[in-house]
Formats: C-alpha cells, sequence, structure tokens
C-alpha cells in the first residue's frame, strides 16, 4: 500500500467523531476532522505543479486517494514533494495524536515568526521517531467551541512549542458526530 493511500486510511478513522479535550484550566475545546481538511494537513495545496491536485475541491481530493484515483506515483512527480514528505511520513501516526497529553493555547506565532496566525491551538506530541508531531487548530466560524484542523508540521526540535504557553490536557473523549445534510 502506498503512503498517501496509507494516510488517508489512518485518518478515515478520525472521521465522524467529535474529540473533547478538558484541559487543566477546565476550558473544554472540541476538535472535529473533514474530509475537507485532509489536503491541508499533509499540505497536497504545497504541489501546485500536479493538475489533480489543484483543479479539484478538497473533499473530492480526499475521496479520489481513498478510491485510487490520486496515488503516490501522482505526487512524487512533483517537484515540490519535498516540502510535504516529512508529512506524509509522520501522518499515519495521526491516531496517537488524538491522545495529546500537552496543548498550546492562544498561539502566540510572533514568538517564532511563523505564518500560522490563525492557529489558537496546538496540539502536539512526540513521534516514534522522536519528531514533535504539531496539529494546529483553528476556531470554525460556524461554532465557538470547536477548533478544526488547520496544518499537520512534524518537526525535530519543539521549534513551534518555543515559549508558548503549555497546558496539561486532563482528559479527552470522543462521540459520534450527528449527521448533517451537505456538511462533508
Amino acid at each position: 500500500m502506498d503512503l498517501l493511500l496509507t494516510a488517508a486510511k489512518e485518518y478515515s478513522k478520525l472521521l465522524g467523531k467529535i474529540y473533547q479535550y478538558t484541559l487543566e484550566t477546565g476550558v473544554v475545546i472540541q476538535v472535529e476532522f473533514a474530509p475537507g481538511y485532509f489536503h491541508h494537513l499533509l499540505g497536497l495545496q504545497k504541489l501546485t505543479d500536479i493538475p489533480a491536485i489543484i483543479k479539484n475541491p478538497r473533499a473530492y481530493i480526499y475521496r479520489s486517494i481513498i478510491n485510487g484515483k490520486i496515488v503516490l506515483e501522482d505526487i512524487l512527480k512533483s517537484k515540490y514533494f519535498d516540502e510535504i514528505e516529512s508529512r506524509l511520513k509522520h501522518f499515519p501516526q495521526i491516531n496517537r495524536l488524538i491522545e495529546f497529553e500537552k496543548i498550546i493555547v492562544d498561539f502566540n506565532p510572533s514568538l517564532i515568526k511563523s505564518k500560522l496566525t490563525k492557529a489558537d491551538y496546538i496540539l502536539f506530541k512526540r513521534s516514534n521517531d522522536n519528531m514533535f508531531l504539531n496539529l494546529f487548530l483553528m476556531a470554525d466560524d460556524a461554532n465557538d467551541n470547536k477548533q478544526i484542523p488547520l496544518t499537520f508540521l512534524p518537526e525535530p526540535t519543539g521549534y513551534y512549542i518555543y515559549k508558548q504557553k503549555i497546558l496539561k490536557i486532563i482528559s479527552m473523549s470522543e462521540t459520534l458526530r450527528v449527521a448533517t445534510r451537505n456538511k462533508w
């Protein structure tokens, strides 16, 4: 199985659920994953020289990968592949990420000169090979209590957590999302 399909199948295990994290301050945040977020989490939007990626809607890209219409061989042709290679390599650990122990709250991108100005939180954990796996979250405009995945960035040094406010997660639960028409 190719690494791209593996990443999509691991991501599919997160769909249809709402993950609720209770922080040590008593604040509760909810995180929900959807097919349309997958392409950005992997950084596929960076592959501007792959027509199947740039010409199709985001949710279609996820479904095309699951259905075998877009495969690893297709994206390996991109001259920008090296920009997403680490994400792709570490993304199959995404299911470990829901079991976070710590979270950065009120992410301040100016502390590290980051362009991720929309991020509110970062869930992070060490990978099997000791990389920092960072899942950036931003507020869902439609629901104040919900956060949606913004991007996923593996990083060897802990750069994104430097000088940030870190809190412990004291509990995590998951519930099935109530289906709504045209959500995905």
